[in-house]
């Protein structure tokens, strides 16, 4: 028991100081508790011996991450992903595991072997991808909702192959199909059973105690196990038995916060988990299989991207869009290092396989957060080449434009602020149109009778279409400053007597400066927003001096000598109230009249 202890903590101290150094130096947390398996393992310091401990400790958080897997699995969300997220899935599965296979066999691996990297190689991160997704906030983004979706495909696809590893018996490839049959149809028993109680029964029960955070994670968590420990006694492995119980609960309206506590609490053993996982990689035997390891970590990194945007570039889609997906599942998933865990337990791969497969795990994760990370800057250096993925030239877009538009205004996104300054505008403007580069958006403006487009900013043909030239204003709540950048850019290509007025947001004080200075005409600074909107509430119950919140800086200060980012969003405020009576005088010159709707 004291060994125990001793390497549990062990374990737990040398994942926080491998991850606070990963988390400053911006790498992924898995592979710091990865790398921290390696520091304290036996190829390292040796300071863990007891590995099979730790692995079976860490089953509970891969439990725990196929229960969540479940709980995302609620039948309106996957019939929201549309034909592009199943196509795309299904076809990157089917290519990629051809082509791994063709490519494991060529390379001298046994049938067996060559099988289980052919999954290896198959499923992408849903957890790296959905962490870099929101963390850059493009979740609400097309390419992050599709990317997500075929993220979703793959997890269900992986869990049928756990599923088919319940038909093989522990030192044997021969496949039971008599067992597996019977297996399943206990399977498909329990999975109705569990359902049906979970509808009409844990509905009424969690109503009651939905009031206490406590009883909902412990009344969810009791019911992930109770569903895995009878999985495992009709021959599932428990694994399978915590999904259906997170497919059970995904209908109910308390996933969200079941989902958020539950997290915590697998992170935690997920944590074990691959710091086990990386303290039991043997590196000497590896050496052989370097070029192997390097040629299908390549396949991964370079292959999966292009047969996405393939796939993407037949349905019809954009080039950045189809990029930027494909950038999201350029490496290797969690469900690939379980998958072959699984097939050492049942003595189908040997331990130099489960070290390639992890260090190509390691190297792909690493790169492709990179990827997704700058994802943008790669789009500017690659964005020539990749027009030969754009197959459906003059493709139909999503929306329409009216004919002959002319002093009108253009809103880029209609996201929540969008949608506010959409309503705005109706009341006084009758020529406008709406540009969005999410679908649903689109879709749902459609139905309204908005005049809206799909598009992208970056795409110069939409540029084209909306006739810039002929625009009263411009009103970007894009808030990549990449984005604004490149519109900007393109607005200066319109002559100075033509140009439209272009206002712009931001969410810090130093990028808005920056679109400031490049050339926006005004530019919006989002969290000061709530900030003036109270001041204005105040000076009206006070009866204060009709004055701005942040004080006029007469003298532009030199940069060095901005503190915070407080300093630079004094100073773009000022210059806004500058701009702005420029603006009205560059209206005047111009001898334009903006055009409000006709009563």
């Amino acid at each position: 028991m004291e060994s125990l202890f001793f390497e549990l903590g062990l374990v737990i101290i040398s994942a926080a100081l491998v991850g606070v150094i990963s988390y400053y130096l911006k790498q992924p947390l898995i592979l710091a508790y990865i790398a921290a398996g390696i520091l304290i393992g036996p190829f390292g310091l040796g300071l863990v011996h007891n590995i099979e401990v730790i692995y079976a400790i860490a089953q509970v958080g891969i439990m725990l991450m196929l229960f969540l897997v479940g709980l995302e699995m609620n039948p309106n969300r996957l019939k929201d992903l549309g034909l592009v997220a199943f196509a795309a899935g299904i076809g990157q599965v089917l290519f990629t595991g051809v082509i791994g296979y063709i490519l494991a066999i060529l390379f001298g691996f046994p049938l067996v072997q060559a099988v289980y990297l052919t999954i290896a190689l198959t499923f992408s991160s849903t957890v790296i991808a959905v962490k870099i997704i929101y963390d850059k906030q493009d979740n609400n983004a097309l390419y992050g909702q599709l990317a997500i979706g075929i993220l979703l495909i793959q997890d269900i696809i992986a869990i049928l192959a756990l599923l088919a590893l319940t038909g093989f018996t522990v030192g044997s490839f021969s496949f039971d199909f008599a067992h597996f049959g019977e297996i399943l149809l206990k399977g498909i028993l329990l999975s109705s059973v569990v359902i049906l109680i979970a509808r009409k029964l844990l509905g009424y029960l969690y109503n009651k105690i939905a009031t206490s955070h406590e009883l909902l994670i412990l009344f969810s968590l009791s019911w992930c196990f109770l569903v895995a420990l009878l999985s495992e006694m009709i021959g599932f492995n428990i694994e399978i038995g915590a999904f259906i119980a997170g497919v059970s609960l995904a209908s109910l309206p308390y996933t969200f916060e079941i989902n958020a506590k539950a997290k915590i609490i697998r992170d935690f053993f997920i944590t074990i988990f691959f710091v086990g996982l990386g303290a039991g990689l043997v590196f000497s035997s590896i050496g052989p299989l370097v070029f192997k390891f390097i040629a299908l970590s390549l396949f991964v990194l370079i292959g999966n991207p292009i047969i996405v945007m393939l796939i993407m570039g037949l349905m019809g889609y954009d080039k950045r869009t189809s990029f930027f997906t494909g950038l999201s599942i350029a490496n290797i998933s969690e469900f690939s290092l379980i998958v072959i865990a699984m097939g050492l337990k049942l003595g189908h791969v040997d331990q130099e396989v489960v070290a390639m497969v992890t260090l190509i795990a390691l190297l792909t994760m690493t790169v492709s957060s990179y990827f997704m990370t700058y994802n943008n800057w790669l789009y500017t250096k690659l964005r020539k080449f990749l027009t030969v993925f754009e197959f459906k030239k003059g493709k139909a877009r999503l929306g329409n434009i009216k004919a002959g538009l002319s002093n009108h205004i253009i809103l880029l996104g209609c996201g929540q602020m969008g949608q506010q300054i959409l309503d705005q505008i109706k009341h006084f403007k009758e020529d406008y149109v709406v540009v969005d580069h999410d679908n649903t958006v689109i879709k749902t403006l459609i139905k309204k009778g908005v005049s809206c487009i799909f598009g992208d900013i970056e795409d110069t043909e939409l540029l084209n279409e909306l006739g810039l030239e002929n625009c009263e204003i411009i009103i970007s709540t894009l808030t990549g400053t990449e984005d604004n950048l490149f519109l900007i850019k393109h607005i200066e290509q319109i002559p100075q007597a033509q140009r439209p007025i272009v206002i712009v947001t931001s969410d810090t004080g130093r990028e808005g400066l920056e679109l400031f200075n490049r050339g926006a005409d005004y530019v919006i600074l989002k969290p000061y927003l709530g900030a003036e909107h109270i001041h204005q509430i105040n000076r009206e119950l006070y009866q204060l001096e009709d004055e701005s919140p942040l004080e006029m800086v007469e003298e532009i200060v030199p940069e060095k000598k901005f503190k915070s980012d407080n300093d630079y969003a004094k100073v773009l405020h000022n210059l806004n109230k500058l701009r702005l009576a420029e603006i009205k005088q560059k209206i005047e010159k111009r001898h334009i009249k903006l055009k409000p709707k006709k009563v």
